[in-house]
């Protein structure tokens, strides 16, 4: 008799192959393009005496990104009814299969299948499928006679089938085997185990993708995306595909769709599976290949799943830390470990509650806080603080456009106008605008200053007028009378309705305001002004200034 052994792909492989089926989901514009893939797994060995009569398997719905492969080996969206004759799989989004006649296949995110001696062969990825139905999952025929619910999770480290109603038979290591409802069978091992579910992800709604996004960094921070790498910026959207590294004494923070946040420590790299809205929340799927993610999720936002090589852990509503050796601490709430092997001995659906760590070899043990914890606790603390944003600016009306904001000292302040954005310098929690590079024509803008900090935005916004012209005197008139100058005309001005006049005679200077927009149109502008002369003769100038300190001039006679 012949074997065969299937190797199992490394993690980096396995990150590597998803990305590539995610990248190439979305393409470089994050619409579903053609991509094809080289990749094709050895076939399972046949079944004998399976029927030749069944309906093979027909995708009835898709959404999101969902691909078929065609007989030339690209992969082509596909969102209309038809048969599957070769491959399917989906980036984010969801697909539903009919299987048989009946029976029914829900196909999650970052998945694929194929199509094997006329029945649907799950690859990789997570299924949800109701009876009555026959498949391959993983080379592994799995047979449900009557009506029932089962899903298969075939990622990283977990390859289980686990039954939610009914009984299933599955043929494994040259026998088979009954399961039943409340049971799961482990792939790897053979051994069935009580399964209570935790994660029942198909039953929510998907509605389109979320949003990820990086929040702040500090150190080197890498991102892998769309096959390049460049250094993470705040802002940067993350896309199903794309992968975090950070480096020595460096950290990154995630933000997510209706809140919550995952900060990345030092000397980790961090993959996003997936990212979906549903009816349920948030639904997120990332995998954690090297060093310590420490995860807020607030109650009400939805829910994480982070894959680790030797751990899964779903939740919803809580602070925890997992490490991708294993370790799970829960500061606040619950962490469900559904299905998995802790320490290579099969844990079951497990939970660990606030107060509690499970240590890498699977002990449930009391919480022990280390320097990682501390540091997470205080940068939290650090990140609670409310932003807050004010401006200083010289004046409405400016010659060049200059101010001063004032923010947290970690925030990232920037400026538009006249659509431009431009980063405002920063020190001590002051930020300046000392000049445009180009300068502003002269007119009425609105001037918008948002100040941005793990999340949060504030934004404040200003009118301002660029006035380079001086106030203009019209119709002049002075006389002198003894000691008494008296001078009377029209100002106007393109910026300011209220203009500054300074009469200076011997040293001395005299000022008042003219208001050039009365009510009284035919009033405005104008003025008479009588001043003391310290001589009769004495030398008089007349000044007019605007408030964006334009300025005119005229001596007097």
């Amino acid at each position: 008799m012949m074997s065969r052994v299937l190797s199992s792909p490394s993690p980096a492989r396995e990150l590597l192959l998803r990305s590539m089926a995610l990248y190439g989901c979305l393409g470089a514009g994050g619409q579903a393009v053609a991509q094809t893939s080289p990749l094709s797994p050895a076939p399972v060995q046949a079944v004998p005496g399976q029927a030749a009569s069944v309906p093979p398997p027909v995708l009835r719905a898709a959404q999101g990104c969902v691909e078929i492969q065609g007989p030339d080996g690209t992969w082509r969206a596909q969102t209309a009814p038809t048969e599957i004759t070769t491959r399917l799989r989906v980036g984010t989004g969801r697909a539903v299969l009919q299987e048989g006649r009946v029976g029914q296949v829900v196909v999650g995110s970052a998945s694929e299948l194929r199509r094997y001696l006329g029945e649907a062969d799950l690859l990789s990825g997570r299924f949800f499928l109701r009876g009555p139905v026959a498949v391959h999952v993983a080379g592994n025929h799995v047979v449900m006679d009557g009506a029932g619910q089962l899903r298969a999770d075939l990622n990283g480290n977990e390859k289980r089938v686990a039954v939610i109603a009914g009984r299933l038979r599955i043929a494994l290591k040259g026998r088979s085997i009954e399961v039943g409802a409340g049971q799961q069978i482990a792939l790897d091992s053979g051994r069935v185990s009580a399964f209570r579910e935790a994660d029942p992800w198909y039953a929510a709604q998907f509605t389109g993708l979320g949003a990820a996004s990086v929040e702040a960094t500090r150190g080197p921070v890498s991102l892998l995306q769309r096959g390049a790498t460049r250094v993470a910026v705040i802002g940067d959207d993350l896309q199903p595909g794309a992968a975090l590294n950070t480096g020595a004494a460096a950290w990154a923070e995630i933000g997510f769709t209706g809140g919550g946040y995952l900060r990345l420590n030092e000397q980790s790299a961090l993959s996003v599976v997936s990212i979906e809205r549903t009816s349920a929340g948030r639904e997120v799927l990332l995998r954690l290949d090297r060093g310590t993610a420490w995860n807020v999720v607030e109650k009400g936002q939805g829910g994480y799943r982070i894959d680790t090589p030797v751990v899964s852990t779903a939740v919803r509503g809580t602070v925890f830390r997992v490490d991708a050796n294993g370790l799970v601490k829960v500061f606040d709430g619950q962490v469900a470990l559904p299905g998995q092997m802790a320490g290579g001995q099969e844990a079951g659906t497990q939970a660990v509650s606030q107060g509690q760590q499970l240590s890498p070899g699977g002990q449930l043990v009391p919480l022990q806080l280390d320097a990682v914890d501390r540091f997470n606790i205080a940068q939290d603390a650090v990140r609670a603080q409310a932003l807050t944003l004010s401006l200083d600016l010289p004046g409405r009306s400016l010659q060049e456009l200059a101010l001063l904001a004032r923010s947290l000292p970690d925030a990232r302040v920037t400026l538009t106008v006249a659509g431009q954005t431009v980063p405002l310098s920063g020190e001590n929690g002051l930020f300046r605008l000392e000049r445009l590079q180009d300068s502003l024509p002269e007119g009425q803008y609105t001037v918008t200053v948002r100040a941005q900090r793990y999340g949060q935005t504030l934004t404040r916004t200003k009118p301002i007028t660029v006035d380079r012209t001086p106030p203009r005197l019209s119709g002049l008139a002075v006389t002198r009378v003894g000691r008494i100058l008296t001078l009377s005309g029209v100002v106007t001005d393109a910026g300011d309705s209220r203009i500054g006049l300074g009469v200076t005679v011997g040293g001395q200077t005299y000022t008042r305001m003219v208001d050039t927009r009365k009510l009284d149109t035919q009033d405005g502008g104008r003025f008479v002004w009588s001043v003391p002369l310290p001589t009769p003769d004495a030398s008089a100038s007349l000044t007019l200034r605007d408030g964006a300190d334009n300025q005119s001039h005229a001596r007097l006679p």
